[in-house]
C-alpha cells in the first residue's frame, strides 16, 4: 500500500466517508494517472559547453563591417547588397557568461536565440534577417554526465540536423533527426525530457487535458524583459506547477497529476449533469407538447357527433335518392318536349292568324279602290267622261280599262272576313256559349290551350318530384355525414391512444438525477487525494519560501526597486508585495519592477530549489537585455555581482546579455564574456 493511499484511507474513514479499502482507493487514483508515491527531486545540471554558428550577412556598402568585402553585382550589372561571412565560436564557462555591447542592435541578443533555438527547437524572438543569414548551428550540451550535441543546418529558418551524444573518446551515436521545427522540437524534447528526469506537467483547460512538456520546462529558463508575466516560468497557465517543480517537494508531480484529474473528473461530471438537465428540459418540454396533443385530441373527440349512422337505412336513401333523381330527369325532358310543341302551337297560330288578317286588309283594300271614281287616266291624263263611270254601275265595266268590274263580289268577301273576326273575338276565342265552326286557328288554339295545360301539369309534378329529391338527398347526405363523423371518431380515437401513450413514456423520468456509486466514490477519492498532496507540498514548501521570499527582497531592492517591502512568494505562484507602504502584487508593478522582481525571483530559486537539491531547476538562466528597463549600470552591476555569489554556491551557469558592456568587463574574466566595445559587433 502506497504513502498516499493510506493517507486517503485514513482520512476518508475519519470524515466517515463512503468505505473504500486501501487497495481499491489506490487502484482508482492509478486509473486516474495519480501518482500514488513520491518522486525524488533530483536535479540534473544542464550546462553549455560551447555555442557555435555561422553564415553570411547581406548588408550595404555603405555598412562599416562591409567596407573591405567585395561587392555583388546583379543580373544588369548593378552593385546591390555586400556578403560578409561570419562565423561565431564560443566556449562558455561555468558561473555567470555575459554578452555585452556598447550599443544596441550588435547581436548580442542573437547568440542567446541561438542557444534558446538549440535547446528547444524553436527560432523564436530572431529579426527576420539575421534569421535568414545563418547558415548553420551547433551546440554542445553537458546534461549531466553526458555530452549533447545539437547540429543542423538552417535555410530561412527551416531547421534539418541531428541530435548527438558525443562519447569521452570522441566517439559519437545519433539519438535523433529532423527536418522541420515541429519535429526539432519533438526530438530535442525527447532527449531532454528523459536525461533531466522531468515529469509531464499536466493541466486541465478548456475541458481538456493539456499536458506541458520541455517546451514549458526550457521557457522557463529564460527572463526577458519584453516578457515578464508570470513570476515564475513564462506559461501563464501552468505557473504555480513550475514553481511547484523549481521549488516543490517529492510531491510535486502528484499535486499537478490529481489536480488535474480531479479538474477532469468534476468537468465530466459537471458536463453530465448539464446534459442530464439539458435532457430534462427536453423531456419536459416534449412532455409538455404531448400533453398538449392529448387535450387537442380529446376536444376534437368531444366535438364529433356520436350517433352511429343506420347502414340500411343509408343504402335504402342513396337509392330512393337515384330513383327520385331518375324520375325528375324523365319529367324534365317530358317538360322539355311539351314546351317545345307549346312553342310550335304558338307559332302556328301566330301564322295563321297572321294571314287572315292580310285576307281581310287584301279584302277591304280592293273594296276601297273599286269604290273609287277616277276622273282621269292615270298614264295619258284622258278625263273619264260621266257616261264611263255610269257604265261601271250598269255593265260592270272598269272606267278606264273597260275590264270586268263586280262590286258586290268584293262586298260580300269583306263582310265574310269582318264577320269571321268578330265571330273569333278580338283575342281569338269564341265569345258565344256555342263553339263556333272548327277552322284552322280554332284548332291551333285548341291546341295551344291543351299544350298549355300539359306543360303546367308537368312543371307542377317535376316540382314535386325535385322536392322530393331533395328531401331524399338531404336524409342521404346526412347519413354519409354520420358516416364520415364515425370513420373520423375511430381515427380520431386511435391517435389519442398513441397520444397518451407517449405523453405517459415521457412522464418516466429518463436520466437519472443522481450518481451512480462509483461516481462518488472515484469523485471523493480524488477530492481527499488532491487535499492530501496540497497539504503536503505546502507543509514542505512554506519554510522555503519563507526564505526565497526573503531573498527576492533583498535582491529586488539591491537592484533598485528600494520602494519595495515585505515581498511574500505564494505556493498559488502569487507574488504579494508591499510598495510604498501599500499592499499591492507582481501584476500591479510597473514593468522595470517586475523585471527587477522576476531576476530576484529566478536567482532566489536558483539558490533555494536547485542548489538546496529540492527541486528540478537544472542550474541553467538566461537573463536577455535586463538594462532595457531603465536599470542603471550600478543596479547591473549589483545584479551581476548577486548572480556571481549564487553561482559560487554551486556549479551554475547564467547568461546576461546587455548594452551596458561596463560591468561586464569589470566583474567577469575574459573567458566568460563576449563584449563589443564602442560600434563592434559581437559576430
Amino acid at each position: 500500500m502506497s504513502a498516499l493511499s493510506d493517507a486517503v484511507f485514513k482520512k476518508m474513514a475519519k470524515k466517515d466517508d463512503l468505505q473504500l479499502s486501501a487497495d481499491e482507493i489506490e487502484a482508482i487514483l492509478r486509473d486516474h494517472k495519480v501518482p500514488t508515491s513520491a518522486t525524488r527531486a533530483v536535479p540534473v545540471p544542464l550546462r553549455v559547453k560551447r555555442i557555435h554558428f555561422w553564415g553570411t550577412k547581406e548588408l550595404s556598402q555603405t555598412h562599416q563591417t562591409a567596407q573591405t568585402a567585395e561587392p555583388r553585382t546583379d543580373s544588369e550589372g548593378r552593385n546591390s547588397l555586400v556578403q560578409v561571412p561570419f562565423d561565431f565560436d564560443w566556449s562558455p564557462q561555468p558561473g555567470v557568461n555575459g554578452i555585452g555591447s556598447g550599443k544596441n542592435l550588435r547581436g548580442k541578443s542573437t547568440v542567446l536565440n541561438v542557444l534558446m533555438w538549440a535547446l528547444t527547437g524553436r527560432a523564436s524572438n530572431f529579426q527576420s534577417d539575421v534569421e535568414h543569414w545563418i547558415k548553420g548551428v551547433e551546440v554542445d550540451w553537458q546534461v549531466g554526465s553526458e555530452s549533447i550535441r545539437v547540429q543542423f543546418q538552417t535555410r530561412d529558418g527551416h531547421p534539418t540536423g541531428a541530435i548527438w551524444n558525443v562519447h569521452p573518446g570522441g566517439h559519437s551515436h545519433e539519438l535523433g533527426t529532423f527536418d522541420g521545427p515541429e519535429q526539432f522540437e519533438g526530438v530535442i524534447g525527447a532527449v531532454m525530457m528523459t536525461r533531466m528526469r522531468l515529469e509531464q506537467i499536466p493541466v486541465w483547460a478548456n475541458d481538456r487535458e493539456i499536458r506541458h512538456t520541455w517546451p514549458a520546462y526550457s521557457s522557463a529558463l529564460a527572463v526577458r524583459a519584453n516578457a515578464l508575466d508570470p513570476v515564475v516560468g513564462n506559461v501563464t497557465a501552468i505557473g504555480v506547477r513550475m514553481l511547484q517543480m523549481f521549488v516543490g517537494t517529492d510531491w510535486a508531480p502528484a499535486v499537478a497529476a490529481s489536480a488535474t484529474a480531479l479538474r477532469g473528473f468534476l468537468s465530466r461530471q459537471e458536463a453530465v449533469q448539464q446534459e442530464a438537465s439539458t435532457v430534462g428540459n427536453a423531456v419536459r418540454g416534449a412532455h409538455a407538447s404531448a400533453q398538449k396533443q392529448v387535450d387537442d385530441l380529446a376536444a376534437k373527440l368531444a366535438a364529433l357527433p356520436e350517433e352511429t349512422p343506420d347502414v340500411p337505412q343509408m343504402l335504402g336513401s342513396a337509392a330512393r335518392v337515384s330513383e327520385l333523381a331518375r324520375e325528375v330527369y324523365s319529367l324534365e325532358q317530358r317538360l322539355l318536349s311539351e314546351t317545345e310543341a307549346l312553342d310550335t302551337i304558338n307559332a302556328q297560330l301566330r301564322a295563321a292568324k297572321a294571314r287572315q288578317h292580310t285576307l281581310l286588309e287584301d279584302a277591304r283594300l280592293s273594296k276601297f279602290f273599286h269604290r273609287m271614281k277616277p276622273t282621269v287616266c292615270p298614264r295619258c291624263a284622258s278625263p273619264v267622261t260621266e257616261e264611263q263611270q255610269a257604265a261601271e254601275e250598269t255593265d260592270h265595266e272598269c272606267s278606264l280599262c273597260m275590264k270586268d268590274l263586280n262590286l258586290q263580289v268584293y262586298d260580300v268577301e269583306v263582310q265574310r272576313s269582318e264577320s269571321q273576326t268578330e265571330a273569333n273575338g278580338p283575342d281569338g276565342s269564341d265569345e258565344d256559349e256555342e263553339p263556333s265552326p272548327v277552322d284552322s286557328i280554332d284548332a291551333l288554339e285548341s291546341a295551344l290551350a291543351a299544350a298549355k295545360q300539359s306543360v303546367q301539369s308537368l312543371r307542377s309534378q317535376l316540382d314535386e318530384k325535385v322536392a322530393e329529391r331533395d328531401q331524399a338527398t338531404t336524409e342521404d347526405c346526412h347519413g354519409a355525414e354520420l358516416l364520415a363523423a364515425a370513420e373520423e371518431r375511430r381515427a380520431v380515437e386511435l391517435e389519442l391512444a398513441r397520444a397518451r401513450g407517449a405523453r405517459d413514456a415521457l412522464a418516466q423520468p429518463t436520466v437519472s438525477a443522481h450518481e451512480d456509486p462509483p461516481d462518488l466514490e472515484a469523485g471523493a477519492v480524488l477530492k481527499t487525494a488532491n487535499d492530501v498532496v496540497l497539504a503536503w507540498v505546502k507543509d514542505a514548501q512554506t519554510p522555503l519560501l519563507r526564505r526565497i521570499s526573503a531573498d527576492i527582497e533583498t535582491l529586488a531592492v539591491s537592484f533598485g526597486a528600494d520602494s519595495l517591502r515585505d515581498v511574500r512568494l505564494r505556493g498559488n505562484g502569487q507574488l504579494d508585495v508591499t510598495k510604498g507602504g501599500q499592499p499591492a502584487t507582481y501584476s500591479k508593478l510597473t514593468a522595470g519592477e517586475k523585471l527587477r522582481v522576476k531576476i530576484a525571483t529566478a536567482i532566489a530559486i536558483i539558490k533555494h530549489g536547485y542548489v538546496s537539491g529540492v527541486g528540478r531547476h537544472p542550474g541553467l538562466l538566461v537573463l536577455d537585455s535586463p538594462a532595457a528597463e531603465e536599470v542603471p549600470e550600478s543596479d547591473l552591476a549589483t545584479m551581476v555581482e548577486a548572480l556571481q555569489a549564487v553561482a559560487s554556491e554551486a556549479d551554475m551557469q547564467i547568461f546576461v546579455a546587455t548594452r551596458s558592456a561596463g560591468p561586464l568587463v569589470d566583474l567577469l574574466p575574459e573567458e566568460n564574456r563576449r563584449v563589443a566595445v564602442d560600434d563592434a559587433y559581437v559576430w
